[in-house]
């Protein structure tokens, strides 16, 4: 997946949702993370972690969260049995890291603290991670959404039982900024590369 530009204001309906920690989904949300590490978790649909949205909304999740593994903490404004869907994401490019060296200089990009980033390189006696970085855009309206059994478990992906309408999102940062940023990690995941 390489790089791909969605105009801002273009409209988009997603039906597709990425678990991810509630307090990395507001640090992305927040502007304060462009990127995402993934392995995928113990029922990834496909075995492993495939990058197989383009588009999706982020899921907040308090599986596995704690706050002794993130650098930020955010508490949820959310209850385990309704869900606040405030955010979107796209895909600009997707990576699979190969290398330690890589994910240390990468470290000042994302809030886990570095144990959580090893283990899920290491995990599974398979080195590597993949790494997505995105544009995260703010719905105009936050979605309350009940939990579905579905949507539970250790996975990644999950179909979601509603569509989003992404028009009237603004971006979480400014193009410049994204740019900035994007330029810096894309550069760095390129020479990990080599």
């Amino acid at each position: 997946m390489g790089s791909l530009e969605l105009q801002v204001g273009e409209r988009v309906v997603i039906g597709s949702a990425f678990k991810e920690w509630n307090s990395v989904v507001e640090a992305l949300g927040r502007g304060e993370q462009i990127i995402i590490l993934r392995k995928g978790g113990i029922i990834e649909d496909e075995g492993d972690f495939v990058p197989r949205e383009r588009f999706f909304v982020l899921f907040p999740t308090l599986t596995h969260e704690k706050r002794e593994l993130l650098k930020k903490f955010f508490p949820p404004d959310f209850s385990e049995d309704v869900i606040k869907i405030k955010y979107w994401a796209q895909v600009v490019l997707a990576r699979k890291v190969l290398n330690k060296e890589t994910l240390e200089k990468l470290d000042r990009f994302h809030i886990w603290k570095n144990e959580v980033v090893e283990e899920r390189f290491h995990r599974w006696q398979k080195d590597e991670v993949w790494a997505l970085v995105v544009r995260v855009f703010k719905l105009p309206k936050v979605l309350e959404i009940k939990n579905d059994p579905d949507y539970g478990g250790c996975k990644s992906w999950i179909d979601v039982k509603f569509s989003v309408d992404t028009s009237g999102s603004l971006p979480v940062i400014s193009d410049e900024e994204f740019q900035k940023i994007f330029s810096e990690v894309k550069s760095i995941l390129e020479e990990g590369e080599n």
